[in-house]
C-alpha cells in the first residue's frame, strides 16, 4: 500500500516530514542497506526530502527576481492621447525624432509641443547630416549628354547596324572589343 501511494505522489506518514528533512529511521535504513540490498523506501523519502528542499529554495529565488524586476512604467492614458495628437499634428516626424523629443519633454518637464520646439534646431541638423550621408554612399549616375547608357538603345537598332557600326558605337561608349 505505501508503494503505491509513494508512486502516485500521495504522502504518507512515513513521508511526511518538514521540507528537507529526512528523518532518522531513514537515514540509519539507508545507511544499514549499503552494506546488503538498497532499501528502496528509504532512499525515496531520503530523495523526496532533497525534493521538497529544493523546490523550496527555487520557489524563494523566483520571489527574489520577481520582487527585483521592475514592472515597466504604464503610460497613463492622458499621456497617451497627447502622444496620439502631437503625433496627427507633426506628421513628419519620424520615430526616433519623436522618441527623442519625448524624452527632451520629460527631462525638462514641458510638452511635447514646447520639446519639439526647443530641439528643432537639432532635428533639422540629424535630417541634413542623413541627407549628406546618402548622397555619398549612392552611386553617380550622371553621363554627360555625348554619352548613351546601352540601356537606352533599343535592341532592334543595334540589330540593324553594320559590323563597322557597332564597332564604331562600341568604342563610342567604351566598351573594348576583340
Amino acid at each position: 500500500m505505501d508503494e503505491e501511494n509513494l508512486e502516485m505522489g500521495e504522502e504518507t506518514p512515513e513521508t511526511t516530514l518538514g521540507e528537507g528533512e529526512t528523518s532518522e529511521k531513514d537515514e540509519e535504513e539507508v545507511a544499514e542497506g549499503e552494506g546488503k540490498e538498497p532499501n528502496w523506501k528509504a532512499k525515496a523519502n531520503a530523495m523526496y526530502g532533497k525534493y521538497k528542499e529544493t523546490k523550496r529554495k527555487l520557489e524563494e529565488l523566483e520571489k527574489k527576481l520577481a520582487e527585483k524586476e521592475k514592472p515597466q512604467k504604464q503610460v497613463s492614458d492622458d499621456e497617451w492621447k497627447q502622444r496620439v495628437e502631437f503625433l496627427l499634428e507633426h506628421k513628419d516626424y519620424t520615430e526616433d525624432e519623436f522618441n527623442h523629443i519625448a524624452t527632451v519633454a520629460k527631462q525638462f518637464d514641458v510638452s511635447l509641443d514646447e520639446a519639439a520646439l526647443l530641439e528643432q534646431d537639432y532635428i533639422q541638423y540629424r535630417r541634413e547630416k542623413v541627407a549628406k550621408e546618402k548622397q555619398k554612399l549612392e552611386p553617380s549616375t550622371r553621363t554627360s549628354p555625348s554619352q548613351t547608357p546601352i540601356e537606352q538603345i533599343p535592341i532592334e537598332k543595334l540589330r540593324e547596324l553594320t559590323p563597322e557600326q557597332r564597332e564604331e558605337w562600341y568604342k563610342k561608349i567604351g566598351i573594348k572589343r576583340r
